[in-house]
């Protein structure tokens, strides 16, 4: 689990993660702009999109250490 990347559905990964055990958290997330991926909707409605990113993201926050970080690249639609 440590010193890896995973491919895989974040929330699925998350879930598996112990609270408060991760150093640093970076996400590059779907912007949902409408790009055309192989398997992911990126034209969601805006509130399904926004409750789907508060939950991944209470899911990296849970996972993070008190003195963790969090980078996240994203665009400004959001």
């Amino acid at each position: 689990m440590f010193n890896r990347v995973h491919h895989q559905d974040c929330l699925e990964g998350l879930a598996h993660i112990d609270d408060g055990s991760v150093g640093l958290a970076f996400a590059d997330p779907p912007f949902n702009i409408g790009y055309e991926y192989d398997a992911y909707d990126d034209a969601r409605d805006g509130d399904e999109y926004l409750e789907w990113s508060r939950r991944w993201t209470g899911e990296v926050v849970r996972t993070l250490k008190p003195d963790g970080t969090f980078w996240l690249a994203i665009g400004d639609e959001y």
